[in-house]
């Protein structure tokens, strides 16, 4: 896990996907479960995680992927009076576990998934980070915050996955290569080690 402190005190944490994957692991219920994974897994930001709805997931044309409209996503040209909309991928495994959450809850199809304010989310992601760090003894678990989740999907998809940046530009809602080209050049501590381990030096 890599850590960087900004000027303000506040940190900025790049984790691998499997140290990410500690954290919705840790959740306290389902609805905590897929706040996380929506931003983790989905590059939702904590904001658009309040507007998801089920009726928001559709099934895609090959019929076995799915993918998720994002309502009233941040717009930073102020082109859009409610918001910029779009569609990001919703993994296989996320869509089943918000269906159980759906069908076990009676939560209609127009009914937020996570009816709370952003504070509440960012105190279920500390939570379940401090969870994490006394699970596998890495305090670094307790500088993450809802915008590492973020981050490190993003950074999972273009430097491990190698995902075109336009591709993900279009899935996490950015309009310029500039806003994400941090997340392009902050790899992992493993993946430093995996491409400098051969090099002679």
């Amino acid at each position: 896990m890599r850590t960087e402190r900004n000027r303000d005190g506040s940190w900025n944490v790049w984790m691998s996907r499997e140290e990410y994957q500690a954290l919705p692991r840790a959740a306290d219920s389902f609805q905590h479960e897929i706040a996380i994974r929506l931003m983790g897994d989905c590059g939702l930001r904590v904001g658009e995680v309040l507007d998801v709805e089920p009726r928001h997931i559709s099934r895609m044309t090959d019929g076995r992927h799915y993918e998720l409209e994002v309502v009233g996503g941040k717009d930073t040209t102020g082109e859009f009076v409610d918001g910029k909309q779009r569609e990001t991928w919703l993994p296989v495994d996320v869509e089943a576990t918000i269906n159980r959450y759906v069908q076990t809850e009676e939560i209609a199809r127009d009914e937020s998934l996570v009816d709370v304010t952003e504070r509440t989310v960012q105190n279920w992601v500390e939570k379940a980070a401090a969870g994490a760090a006394e699970e596998s003894g890495d305090s670094d678990f307790e500088r993450v915050s809802t915008h590492d989740l973020r981050r490190c999907w993003a950074n999972h998809l273009l430097v491990e996955e190698h995902v075109s940046p336009r591709i993900v530009m279009a899935l996490g809602g950015w309009s310029s290569y500039d806003a994400i080209e941090p997340y392009l050049a902050a790899p992992t501590e493993e993946n430093i080690i995996d491409s400098m381990s051969g090099v002679a030096l």
